[in-house]
């Protein structure tokens, strides 16, 4: 018996015995009797029989309404329920033809239709294949194209035949695209955003591009894109875009929690529509490290940033971007005060791939060991993001893969910094229930002199977003006072298998492995990577899933803790 058909006869069983006046005790009968029956032919069970009792005796006879009348008032009362499912059809012919023809449409990938011959003739295969085949077809230009179904059922052989009878309309092109519902961006802007041309051959991708690019912008609630019902004189299909407006300003807290580094509480305000073409602003402060072990409550960094960002600057899918910051940094490896400026674009070249490029300035004060340096830099940061994920803050199947490069000049040194980092994810069992994901990253610093790189721009290792267990910044090469040195150089790898547990909840198991290295290639022989595991819990909500990570150090050294706690909002990678 299918899941679906058993499910719905248990469930039943689970009400019984039944209670109420003898009428509606009958119908609730019946209606889960036609429920079974639907549920038997929509997958392929035709001659299916139910029974269905009460005092052994059916319920489609007048006299079971008087058996159960005759029972004592406020009797419960059963019904015995027995399904035959009786054999399964088969699918054994599939035509697709146009209306009045035999001939069959010729150009049709049937492979991709996901209904073949000799498949059960079930209901929901069928209505899929024919989903999918107006899909086909629309992907082909046939905007307008429909679609009916035909299932001829032999019930001497037990077979099925399915036929498909298309009309395709005549080929459409992309047609002018008309905004409304918005009275707070610029409708002739939005124009920008619309991903193809007048008179340009129809793809349906391009529909969807359209709409994530208008969603994309972050200032509407909604979008809806309504289709003509028939091409215009040119023959192209015109667009209606119906928009419903967000508010344009947020404001916003946040707070992690580490154990070593202790709390960072930060807020945030958003304005997204500036200027009435969805450009935003965003100021944020952050405190952090507040009840950092081994320092003053009040010895606590800070950070005030802003960002500014104008869509579509220059280019289309082309977004400018303006960021300033001051912070403070109080960590064991280095104090650093610094005042930081950018100014770049964002360049979006597929749903897949998108690049960021700009120039950076950076004025700091960093103070390692004792020893104050000032420091004045000049950099070119460039990223690439290839991004085959299926989300960016839950991600269950797919991967993405980083590449940054950002050369950095100073008075006193010319240096590099480069990271490759990939992410994949593996869907194991029922969609989205069981994962296992995997992270490796490598880093590399040429420069012309290592004692020439600021101590911020080392790499380090350690903490929640890198090796579990381990301190912030401390898996890698230390001092005599054990304080985290960093390196030219770091490689780290991450392997944690994520179980959804019920609706909202889910546990986690990891393994974290990495370390920063003093030379320009990580060398193994001056030391193992640092290695954690450890397990956590997810509660999953409409904005990304809030984790809570206990690691324990495998191979710790002198003046490493026996774990660390590690709170937050997202997945750890």
């Amino acid at each position: 018996m299918q899941g679906d058909i058993k499910e719905l006869v248990e469930r039943f069983e689970k009400t019984q015995p039944l209670s109420g006046d003898s009428l509606a005790v009958l119908q609730g009968a019946q209606s889960v009797v036609g429920r079974i029956n639907s549920a038997l032919r929509s997958r392929g069970y035709y001659d299916g029989t139910i029974k269905a009792t009460v005092d052994g005796r059916p319920i489609t006879e007048a006299g079971a309404l008087d058996a159960i009348d005759a029972r004592p008032e406020n009797e419960p009362v059963a019904v015995a329920v027995e399904v035959a499912t009786g054999p399964r059809y088969r699918v054994t012919e599939i035509a697709i033809r146009p209306p009045q023809s035999r001939i069959s449409l010729p150009g049709i990938d049937r492979d991709k239709l996901g209904l073949a011959t000799g498949d059960p003739a079930d209901a929901t295969a069928i209505i899929g294949a024919q989903d999918k085949l107006i899909g086909e077809l629309r992907r082909q230009g046939y905007a307008l194209a429909q679609v009916k179904r035909e299932v001829v059922v032999d019930h001497a052989t037990h077979n099925a035949e399915v036929t498909y009878i298309v009309e395709t309309g005549p080929p459409a092109k992309m047609g002018p695209v008309r905004f409304s519902g918005s009275d707070k961006v610029d409708m002739v802007w939005l124009q920008r955003r619309v991903p193809f041309k007048e008179g340009e051959p129809y793809d349906p991708d391009k529909v969807e591009a359209m709409r994530g690019r208008l969603t994309a912008l972050g200032v509407f609630n909604s979008v809806r894109i309504n289709q003509a019902s028939a091409l215009n004189a040119q023959g192209e299909l015109p667009f209606d875009v119906e928009l419903t407006d967000r508010p344009p300003r947020t404001i916003g807290f946040g707070i992690s929690y580490e154990t070593q580094l202790g709390f960072s509480v930060n807020g945030f305000w958003t304005h997204r529509n500036l200027f009435g073409q969805a450009e935003s602003l965003r100021l944020s402060a952050e405190i952090n490290h507040i009840g950092q072990q081994g320092y003053s409550i009040l010895d606590t960094g800070f950070a005030f940033r802003a960002a500014f960002r104008k869509p579509d600057w220059w280019l289309s899918g082309q977004d400018a971007r303006l960021e300033a910051a001051g912070l403070r940094d109080v960590l064991d490896a280095y104090t650093r005060n610094a005042v930081t400026a950018y100014a770049g674009f964002d360049r979006v070249f597929s749903p897949t791939l998108t690049a960021r490029a700009g120039l950076a300035g950076e004025i700091s004060r960093i103070t390692r060991n004792g020893i104050t340096m000032d420091y004045q830099l000049v950099g070119l940061p460039l990223s690439i993001l290839y991004n085959r994920a299926n989300s960016d803050v839950d991600p269950t199947k797919g991967y993405r893969i980083d590449v940054d490069v950002t050369p950095w000049i100073s008075a006193i040194d010319f240096f590099t910094v480069v990271r490759v980092t990939g992410r994949t994810y593996f869907d194991l069992g029922e969609p989205g229930r069981t994962v296992l994901a995997a992270r490796g990253s490598l880093g590399s610093e040429p420069a012309i002199s290592i004692g020439g790189i600021p101590p911020d721009k080392f790499f380090y290792a350690g903490g929640g977003g890198s090796v579990r267990g381990f301190v912030y910044q401390s898996a890698g090469p230390r001092d005599a006072f054990n304080n985290p040195l960093g390196g030219a150089s770091v490689v780290e790898a991450s392997l944690e298998l994520r179980q959804r547990i019920g609706k909202s909840f889910g546990a986690v198991a990891f393994v974290d492995a990495g370390s920063a290295y003093p030379y320009f290639f990580p060398d193994f022989s001056l030391f193992a990577p640092r290695i954690g595991a450890g397990a956590g819990i997810r509660y999953y909500t409409d904005f990304g899933p809030v984790r809570l990570d206990v690691g324990f150090p495998l191979n710790r050294r002198e003046g490493d803790p026996a774990f660390g706690i590690y709170v937050s909002l997202g997945q750890a990678f």
